[in-house]
Parts: C-alpha cells; sequence; structure tokens
C-alpha cells in the first residue's frame, strides 16, 4: 500500500508542475483518496485492536507472569509498533494528497478561461 501511495504523491507532483493537471486528474486523485481514506481507517481500527491485545498481555504478565505470556507480549508489542509506523506512513500520505488535491484544483483554475 505504501508503494501505491508514494507513486501517487509522485504522479500528482509532476501533473502539478508541469501544469498539465485537467478535470480527469483531478477526479482521479479524488478517487484514490477515497481509497486510502478507507484503507486508514481499516488500519486504524486493526492498530487499536491490536494495541488492546498488547495491554492485556501486559496485564497478564502482571498478574501471573510465565514464559508463554513474556513471548505473547513481546510479539504483540513488536506487531504493534509495526502497524503503528504503518499507520503513521499511511496517515501522513493521505495528508499528502489532500494538499496536492488543493494544489491541483488551484492550477486547474488558473488555467481554465473565464
Amino acid at each position: 500500500m505504501k508503494k501505491i501511495l508514494l507513486r501517487k504523491i509522485s504522479w500528482a507532483e509532476e501533473r502539478i508542475r508541469t501544469k498539465s493537471a485537467d478535470k480527469d486528474d483531478s477526479d482521479d486523485l479524488k478517487r484514490w483518496i477515497e481509497f486510502f481514506r478507507h484503507e486508514r481507517l481499516i488500519h486504524l481500527i486493526v492498530t487499536v485492536f491490536v494495541g488492546l491485545c498488547d495491554m492485556i498481555s501486559i496485564v497478564i504478565i502482571v498478574l501471573g507472569a510465565n514464559y508463554s505470556s513474556f513471548i505473547l507480549t513481546a510479539l504483540l508489542t513488536l506487531l504493534f509498533i509495526l502497524y503503528i509506523l504503518h499507520y503513521y506512513a499511511l496517515e501522513n500520505g493521505t495528508q499528502k494528497l489532500y494538499l496536492l488535491f488543493d494544489e491541483m484544483s488551484k492550477t486547474i483554475r488558473a488555467k481554465t478561461p473565464k
């Protein structure tokens, strides 16, 4: 997903830089923003769920630690950190697309005759 997001960002930046963006490009970018917003919501839900499971496993260690609970907590903590990093990249990329969409819209309006 990160590769697709970065590819869309560079595509939009190129269309803006060359001032070759048109209404179809704007609509396409808007459609991709909706895809990434949905992806971001799903990853937020999963990240919160993994975080809750990690917290529960920490409570289990505090209440009665054994070897299995340490392994479970370590794996869940690693998974949680990876999800946080992925969600961070997804969130920042989507925010960047918002700015590029605004910039693309201004470029299209500027070259449209009145």
